[in-house]
């Protein structure tokens, strides 16, 4: 009878450890559901509060001052959801279809590219955006992109995009993500930049500017924009930058073309973001035209 219900005991026990065991895996698998279904569910709401901010962006950019919305770009919080914008325009930045020989190699030399690279990316993106078929020392056309095992066709022309860059003989993804895609445009129409609109990055790779000046810039245009080639001629003069440089720089907007990036998030780790490129120079009904929209998955930690 002892050793019966010692036995029955035993059996008890067991049950009791096989139940724990799967109340323990249903409850984790609950709270894993759980949370999941709340990853989404914030990855939504921060997608749509990156939204709010691009829509809200092309909104004061179609009504109010715009040194007024450069200066403090649209933001926005609602309780655990918020969104932030940064707005850019694309006159100050180089336009890789009118810059000169030299300021591209300038550029390119003090983006941190080798002499060696400079001479070879820099011949092969003017072979590239030229009408003849010429190549020049180092640089590439036709022949050299036909033999490659994925064949393309130089543009022989003004670049449609950035990107285009990528195809260009001698450019990295790695030059293209930390320079090439930071400093150049295809929308600035003009061969200079506007000083009260360049970002410190493409400041501080112009001939003649050091990283210093470049940041003073920035600080002296938040208080105030340039209005006059003697204001800038002054103050760069003051931040030790050569006049050789000064015909760089122009204080009116050749473009109204702008690049708006907004990042939304919520709850405490998802965040979505958005950059969108916008044209206000049309008229009428179409004064806004969406150039291109790319949304980014989980910017900060998330689903």
């Amino acid at each position: 009878m002892r050793g019966g219900k010692g036995f029955a005991q035993l059996i008890v026990l067991w049950a009791l450890l096989l139940l724990g065991t799967l109340a323990m895996s249903f409850a984790f698998s609950m709270r894993t559901e759980a949370l999941a279904a709340r990853n989404g569910l914030d990855s939504s709401r921060a997608y749509y509060q990156a939204r709010t901010g691009i829509h809200r962006a092309i909104a004061m950019l179609s009504s109010f001052p715009l040194d007024n919305v450069l200066r403090e770009p649209p933001a926005g919080k609602e309780e655990d959801a918020s969104y932030e914008t940064r707005i850019e325009s694309e006159s100050g930045r180089i336009d890789i279809n009118f810059v000169s020989e030299a300021m591209l190699k300038e550029v390119l030399k003090n983006g941190g590219l080798s002499l060696e690279e400079v001479e070879s990316v820099g011949d092969a993106i003017l072979d590239w955006r030229d009408e003849d078929d010429m190549p020049r020392t180092n640089g590439a056309e036709s022949p050299y992109y036909a033999s490659l095992s994925n064949p393309v066709k130089p543009r022989n022309g003004k670049l449609a995009s950035v990107d285009e860059l990528l195809f260009v003989k001698g450019v990295t993804p790695e030059q293209f993500g930390r320079l090439f895609s930071r400093i150049f445009t295809v929308y600035g129409f003009s061969p200079s930049v506007d000083i009260n609109a360049s970002p410190v990055e493409v400041l501080q790779v112009l001939p003649g500017v050091t990283p210093e000046a470049a940041r003073a810039v920035v600080a002296r245009r938040q208080e105030a924009p340039f209005r006059s080639p003697a204001e800038v001629s002054q103050f760069l003069a003051e931040q030790g930058v050569p006049m050789t440089a000064l015909p760089i720089f122009s204080f009116s907007r050749s473009s109204r073309i702008y690049t708006i990036t907004s990042v939304g998030k919520a709850g405490e780790r998802i965040s979505r973001g958005i950059e969108c490129r916008v044209d206000f120079s049309g008229g009428g009904p179409k004064s806004v035209k969406i150039l291109r929209w790319m949304d980014y998955v989980a910017v900060g930690g998330g689903a």
